[in-house]
């Protein structure tokens, strides 16, 4: 008995000493690519996707860098024939104005994103009727009420410029994935809603998950022109936009639609970011 005691306070402290030891090993992981992060990069390949559980949701790190926001002419060249395909020959009924001109911006700190949309589970309950499902996207919450949700969580709502820039990084990709529309990577055109997470292969340059289709994502700040004056004018944003998209202009990570802030819809969501500087 004594024998059998002592070896299974033996395996008890080497368990201790190895979970001891992987947290250690973790923190400096973080450490250092919070670090390299507060350096920035000037390309999408120069960062390697880096996610950590903070106060139990996976977040993604976004570093610091520059990138075109906005789209070029060439990139409205992509949305215009993504158009014109969709309203054949009655001509496309979009404008893209409000995506010009395109202007580099910076982000100056790096922050952490959640790597999946906040779901209903995770809101806190869900109704249970047929929009409702645990693992889905929570919806249909104005933008007040996504910015007091991520509040709780010592988090916020992402700036329109922090949402593109995770979206498509440095390199200024036309979608999460890359410049080519790839139908397998989102949920879109559909008629049902899936689970959070379920095209993993659309992930962004820092592994954030589903930024096209979906679910729409209040961002923080007022409906603006290009380039940004952070004023206010009533006018909420939301990006990246959802399941219910018809065509693969409406889910180009440049792509913006103004709302009223208490727009409430099962196409609108949201997810948080954190602040390195004030990161648990």
């Amino acid at each position: 008995m004594k024998r059998a005691a002592a070896v299974g306070l033996v395996l008890l402290l080497a368990g201790w000493g190895l979970w001891w030891g992987l947290g250690e090993y973790r923190a400096r992981q973080r450490l250092a690519a919070e670090a390299h992060a507060v350096q920035g990069v000037s390309r999408n390949a120069d960062w390697q996707p880096f996610v950590a559980e903070l106060d139990g949701v996976d977040m993604a790190l976004v570093p610091a860098g520059c990138f075109e926001m906005g789209s070029t002419p060439e990139q409205l060249a992509v949305a215009q024939a993504a158009c014109d395909k969709y309203y054949s020959l009655y001509g496309c009924k979009v404008s893209f104005e409000d995506e010009t001109p395109a202007h580099e911006d910076c982000i100056e700190g790096p922050f952490w994103m959640d790597v999946l949309e906040v779901s209903n589970v995770a809101y806190g309950g869900y109704e249970g009727d047929n929009w409702r499902d645990p693992r889905w996207p929570r919806e249909t919450v104005t933008r007040a009420e996504a910015a007091a949700f991520c509040a709780g969580r010592g988090a916020r709502l992402p700036t329109e410029a922090e949402w593109e820039y995770a979206a498509r990084g440095p390199d200024s990709l036309i979608y999460p994935w890359g410049n080519e529309f790839q139908r397998e990577d989102l949920l879109w055109f559909s008629i049902v809603m899936e689970p959070v997470g379920s095209y993993p292969g659309g992930a962004s340059w820092v592994g954030v998950q589903d930024l096209a289709g979906s679910i729409a994502e209040w961002v923080a700040g007022d409906y603006q022109p290009y380039p940004l004056t952070g004023g206010a004018n009533g006018q909420g944003v939301t990006r990246g936009g959802d399941w219910f998209a018809h065509a693969p202009y409406e889910v180009r990570s440049a792509a913006r639609f103004a709302r009223p802030p208490e727009f409430a819809s099962t196409a609108v969501g949201f997810r948080c970011v954190v602040d390195v500087d004030s990161s648990p």
